[in-house]
């Protein structure tokens, strides 16, 4: 949605949301693993860390990244 259109619907006193597309990636945080009951992260698609950081976030807050596509 553009900044006009988001103006008009705002006059209009309609609110939208835009809903970012998910990518197939899952962090699955602090110490929880996916049949667990902790914190899940799903980043935006196209926003995934690299291999690096995924690789310091498993060693320093012992983080799983799984990715749905496998």
């Amino acid at each position: 949605m553009t900044e006009e259109q988001q103006l008009i619907t705002e006059s209009k006193g309609l609110i939208s949301y835009f809903q970012p597309e998910c990518s197939n990636w899952k962090c699955y945080m602090f110490g929880n693993r996916p049949e667990g009951m902790g914190m899940v992260y799903t980043p935006q698609k196209g926003q995934v860390p690299n291999r690096f950081v995924r690789f310091m976030m498993r060693i320093c807050f012992d983080c799983l990244w799984v990715n749905g596509d496998n």
